[in-house]
């Protein structure tokens, strides 16, 4: 078993969560790996439930998916 040394971010809080999974359509979409793609649809069912929250292993596995795939929702001014 892993401790929180092996994970220095520690696991996710709500908030978190709340952010990364409203980015987690856009990542099922970019992912092409076999076994990713079921760890995200596997996270994606999971988080159905209100009272779920990921792993130590799985936050960390979520944090990387979501900085590998990150995309700019917001728009960006043009500085003449």
């Amino acid at each position: 078993m892993y401790t929180l040394s092996r994970y220095p971010k520690g696991p996710m809080d709500r908030a978190e969560l709340r952010k990364t999974m409203k980015a987690w359509p856009y990542i099922m979409r970019q992912v092409t790996d076999p076994w990713a793609l079921r760890f995200i649809s596997t996270i994606w069912e999971k988080s159905a439930d209100p009272f779920w929250r990921p792993t130590l292993k799985q936050s960390h596995y979520m944090r990387l998916f979501l900085r590998e795939n990150t995309y700019e929702r917001e728009t960006t001014d043009l500085i003449e």
